[in-house]
């Protein structure tokens, strides 16, 4: 009746068409028809939910959503779980779709960043859409979403023309705006600025050992990502039920794993030959060591610490004494580590992620 071939070809060519507006380019008068014949014809075809056709290997959309009008982690995770890894889709055109009235919770839009830079340094065609979110997109712009937003990516409806991270950096008691990580060299004005923010809600008796924590992360970050695409910090107070800070640190390099894996057999062989490295089951064995129990680096033990491996363990003792959630995402999985009364209360593990690079690494401490 109608020809699948020519309404695939307008669709290449016109990505994002009602099926009443494929139906005129092709001459079509019976729209009726026309529109049944799409539904009963669907294959390599998609629908979005403004009932606009693509298809489906040249069009990706990731539509944010969540139980409340929060987006955390889980609910982006949840998301991109339901929408399919952006990174490996053949889809030359990926859009992110955030939802009415949402508010985006600094872990989830650390990640929306991580994946949005990732794909655009793949040569993808990235959208973000904050049409029906306005007050969202104003958040992000004050917190300097944008300001580390790839240049290439679109943003909708328009992107910020200047910059209120910039215009009123440190002007906040609540955040510290998001800060890019010099790959070059130590930056010791990073774990400063998070420390101050976070002394001044937490007390000056945390001081030491939160700039402890700021310090090893970011050190971690620079020494060991390896990629040209730089890593970023941030810090957000939230006033809820629990008042608490939340910071993250997050990288697009190799993750800890394959940092560590690099030199297991030299270095640890005993633990190499009980892991079978091709499986995840090792990388979260490996990550989980590093973090609880320390004593492993992709340099081995080095008794005039020259070496100074990754640092992760420090971090978690420190974290402990606030009894923090600690939640760190690799690649394909993620790691949850929660401290009550200043000890290891739990570890619990996320398996089969959608493909995101790198590490990010979020804390919440409890201040209530």
């Amino acid at each position: 009746m109608f020809d699948t071939e020519k309404i695939k070809k307008v669709l290449h060519d016109t990505p994002g068409l009602t099926g009443k507006q494929v139906a005129k380019v092709l001459g079509v008068s019976d729209k009726s028809a026309f529109n049944k014949f799409l539904y009963a014809n669907s294959e390599g075809l998609r629908q979005d939910d403004d009932w606009k056709w693509y298809l489906a290997d040249d069009h990706y959309v990731l539509d944010l959503v969540a139980p409340s009008s929060w987006i955390g982690g889980d609910d982006f995770e949840d998301s991109l779980t339901a929408a399919g890894c952006l990174l490996s889709s053949h889809a030359n055109r990926c859009v992110i779709r955030f939802p009415k009235n949402c508010r985006v919770l600094l872990i989830a839009g650390a990640r929306v960043i991580a994946l949005a830079n990732q794909a655009a340094s793949r040569g993808k065609s990235i959208e973000l859409d904050f049409c029906k979110c306005p007050s969202t997109k104003h958040y992000l712009d004050r917190l300097g979403f944008f300001d580390h937003l790839n240049s290439g990516v679109l943003v909708l409806p328009a992107r910020p023309t200047e910059s209120k991270a910039k215009q009123y950096r440190g002007n906040s008691e609540n955040l510290v705006e998001i800060a890019s990580i010099n790959l070059d060299k130590f930056d010791y004005s990073l774990p400063k600025n998070l420390t101050k923010r976070f002394a001044s809600h937490a007390g000056d008796d945390y001081y030491h050992s939160a700039f402890t924590i700021f310090a090893e992360l970011v050190g971690n970050v620079q020494e060991h990502s390896e990629t040209p695409l730089p890593g970023f910090v941030a810090l957000q107070l939230y006033k809820g039920k629990r008042r608490h800070i939340q910071t993250v640190i997050s990288d697009s390099g190799l993750g800890i794993a394959t940092t560590l894996k690099r030199n297991l057999k030299k270095y640890y062989p005993k633990l190499f030959e009980k892991l079978d490295m091709a499986s995840i089951d090792a990388d979260i064995h490996l990550v989980s060591c590093a973090l609880t129990k320390g004593g492993l680096s992709q340099f081995g033990s080095n008794p005039d610490e020259a070496a100074r491996g990754l640092g992760l363990k420090r971090t978690q003792s420190q974290a402990a004494r606030y009894d923090a959630v600690v939640v760190v995402r690799q690649p394909n999985f993620e790691l949850k580590i929660v401290y009550k009364n200043g000890e290891l209360a739990k570890i619990t593990e996320k398996k089969g992620l959608s493909r995101i690079d790198g590490t990010q690494v979020c804390f919440d401490f409890y201040l209530d």
